[in-house]
């Protein structure tokens, strides 16, 4: 039994740790200073460049240029 609260508490301290630690890494980067390199590309043209949609048609981004336009970038894998 003494055993089995000990693992317990084990977890529980291992899990606040796991918390602390990922708490401090995204405070880390949000408030990280931004790359001064992506500021020379304000105002400069996108490069043309091709993807797949979710129903494998090619998209050729070419087609937006003069628009705005939100890439997600998310996966189930």
């Amino acid at each position: 039994m003494h055993h089995q609260v000990a693992g317990e508490r084990m977890r529980k301290v291992m899990r606040a740790i796991a918390l602390v630690k990922m708490s401090a890494l995204i405070l880390t980067v949000a408030f990280s200073q931004p790359n001064k390199n992506l500021q020379t590309l304000k105002g400069k043209i996108v490069p043309n460049f091709q993807l797949r949609d979710l129903n494998g048609k090619v998209i050729n981004f070419s087609q937006f240029r003069s628009k705005v336009l939100l890439l997600n970038f998310w996966s189930p894998h």
